[in-house]
Parts: structure tokens; sequence; C-alpha cells
């Protein structure tokens, strides 16, 4: 029979974290059990979720996040579950899951996804911080650490993580809902409009090759605070642009399957916050769209330079300009990059690939503790 597995996230279904329920998709052996306390978008057909706030005791979700007390209610009702292990998506929810999997007896294991390894409000030493004081322990006591690119590794890494704890898990994306269709001249951008994710850089680029545009439409998808300003600044420079906003990601794969080119122009923010690997890379590839990005984070684990798109350093205007001019300037070799981008992202970031060895680090990790006995398979498939 399937093994109840406890996937905590504190902030449960983040319309911008749908990579997480999709990790568990092609489970067989186990079946997520989601847990956390408080609900950001709809639960998925299927999916089972405790919301943890009216099972603890006294002192409620502050006595259980701060002092780590676990009430006998959520005690029962986890065990009830027989679970295997616990998995937590992002660091804060580790350090939150912590006390619950010592008071269990079950294995954890710890998802990183970005700037919860990057920001330095994370890295730092801090006590008032739940995420900081218990950060080495978490690093001492979780049976597994998964960065999802080899760069999120060397941060934690940097940063006294355990090497031999550690393996890496790409960020993957459906190759069923991502697919190229009738390719237009469009390039895209998606994201939000704010300092990590480069789009000042990428405007500045646009400002310098005007005449490159010509007969290509120029779409910016997203919102954020850096738009008002930098909106201004393309009008002041002639240069003409969709401004859709934001959109629902159910609409996504629409984008990119028209454009064919994508630029991810992503930097490290002052606070220090980084990429992981961002999935629009990996969506963009799916989609047949060439690749103009920066030489950020996992970027460089995903995209070919010279084959599936174009490299440059972060925040360099001048160098984004000229990639994105030949890319423009030569739509056969582009829409060759992009076909070359859907084989190698089909090669190497298949989401039920993925999912598939997540099964197996779980399963293997529980294994390891004594938690999970063979039996009967009875095949675990979400709706």
């Amino acid at each position: 029979m399937s093994r109840n597995i406890l996937a905590y996230c504190d902030k449960l279904f983040t319309p911008s974290e749908s990579f997480i329920p999709r990790g568990y998709s092609a489970f067989e052996r186990l079946k997520p059990v989601y847990i956390g306390h408080e609900l950001k978008g709809p639960v998925p057909e299927g999916a089972e979720v405790i919301e943890m706030g009216p099972l603890h005791g006294p002192g409620g979700e502050a006595a259980f996040k701060q002092l780590g007390t676990v009430s006998a209610k959520l005690e029962d009702t986890l065990r009830a579950l027989d679970p295997v292990a616990i998995h937590a998506s992002f660091g804060k929810s580790g350090a939150y899951a912590l006390p619950l999997a010592r008071r269990l007896g079950l294995p954890l294991i710890v998802t990183y996804y970005g700037g919860d390894a990057t920001k330095t409000a994370n890295t730092k030493d801090s006590f008032i911080r739940i995420y900081n004081r218990r950060r080495a322990a978490l690093w001492d006591e979780a049976a597994l650490i998964l960065p999802c690119s080899d760069f999120i590794r060397r941060e934690l890494l940097a940063r006294g993580a355990p090497e031999a704890k550690m393996v890496v898990h790409h960020n993957t994306a459906d190759p069923e809902r991502f697919r190229p269709g009738e390719k237009q001249d469009i390039l895209v951008f998606a994201g939000r409009w704010t300092e990590k994710k480069g789009i000042d850089t990428l405007i500045a680029a646009l400002e310098r090759i005007p005449e490159a545009l010509d007969g290509w439409r120029v779409r910016l998808l997203g919102d954020g605070p850096l738009k008002a300003d930098l909106v201004a600044k393309l009008e002041a420079a002639g240069i003409r642009a969709e401004l859709p906003g934001w959109i629902p990601a159910d609409e996504m794969p629409q984008h990119f399957s028209e454009a064919a080119i994508v630029c991810v122009p992503s930097k490290r923010a002052s606070s220090g916050d980084a990429e992981g690997l961002p999935l629009v890379c990996v969506e963009a590839m799916l989609s047949g769209c060439a690749l103009a990005a920066t030489l950020h984070a996992g970027i460089p684990e995903c995209v070919k330079e010279g084959e599936t798109g174009y490299l440059v350093e972060e925040g360099d205007h001048v160098a984004l300009a000229d990639r994105l001019r030949r890319l423009l300037s030569d739509p056969g070799r582009t829409r060759a990059m992009g076909e070359a981008g859907r084989e190698f992202a089909l090669a190497g970031f298949n989401l039920a690939e993925q999912s598939r060895r997540l099964e197996d680090h779980l399963i293997g990790v529980a294994k390891d503790a004594g938690t999970w006995q063979d039996a009967p398979q009875v095949r675990f498939r979400p709706d």
C-alpha cells in the first residue's frame, strides 16, 4: 500500500509556488498529506490537507513556532496518518517542522529554493528569527537537504550546511503544459518588476537597440514596485511594449508557446536575495524559446551558451543588448536555439522524471531511518 509523507509548507498553495504540489505529481508509492497554517490559494483536486492552527494547544501557533510546542491533539492527528517522513519546502518551513520531526520520530527532508538560502536576513546570526536560531540544528538533524540548483548548494555549503547531506534536485516544469506553438516574432519577459528579476537591465538594453526591434513585439509580463519608473523610460525611448500585468499561471503556457525569445535578466538583489533556478527558464525552453539570460544563480545549469541561448554577466545591459540584437536579427538561428532548448529541457528537467527522483529520495531516507516497511504496492496517483 502507499505510505503517507507529511508535506510541510507554512503557507500552502501560494499561486506562485505551484511547483511544490507539482513536485509530487508522479508519486506512486508515497502520498503527500499537506500540512501548514495558511491556505494562500485553491487546494489541488484530490489533495489531502491538514490546517494545523485548530490542532494547537495553549499558546496556539506562536507556541508551536517560537517554542516548538507540539500539542497532544496535533501529535495524535499526525501519528494516525502513520507517516514515514516530513518533507519541508523552504528553509523556514524546515525550521518550523524540526520540533515536529523530533516529537514524531520522523526523518526530515528540506528543499531550498533561493532566497531562503541567500538573503542576508536568512544567513545572518539572529536569535529573534526562528529560522536563524534553529538553522544550525536544522542542518545537523535533517536527514537530507535538497538545494534546487548547484548554485544554492554552494551558497548553503559556504554558510556551514553539511556537504554530505546535500543532493541537488533541480526545479522542473511539465512538458505537457509547456509546448511550442506557432512561433511569432515576440520577445517576452515574465516576472515581478523587482531588483532581483533584473527588469531594469532589460529596459536599459532595449533602449540601446530600438532599430533591432522593428517588426518584433515586446511583451513584458508582471507587476511590481519598479514598473512605473521603467515604463516611463520605455516611453521616453519610444519603445512600444505590451504590458498585460500579472498573468495567472494557467495562461503562461500560451505566452511562451508563441514567443520566439524569452529574456531572464536576473541578478542578486542588494538584500542578498537570489534565484535558485528560475522556473521561467525551464518553461520557456520546453516551449521552444531561445533565451537571453544572465550568469546568475542556477541559470547556467539549464541554459547552454550559444546553443539554447546566450548568457551575460549580471546587470550588463550593454552585453545583453548585443545578444538580443543577435537573436532579433537572425530569426532562423533563434528558432533553432529554441528547438535545441526544448530537447535539452526534456532530457534534464522533465517533471515526471524529477518527481520520481524526489520520491526515491524520500523513500531512501525513510528506509535509512527505519520508518519505511515494504508492503504490497497500491499505486497512488494524484487526480
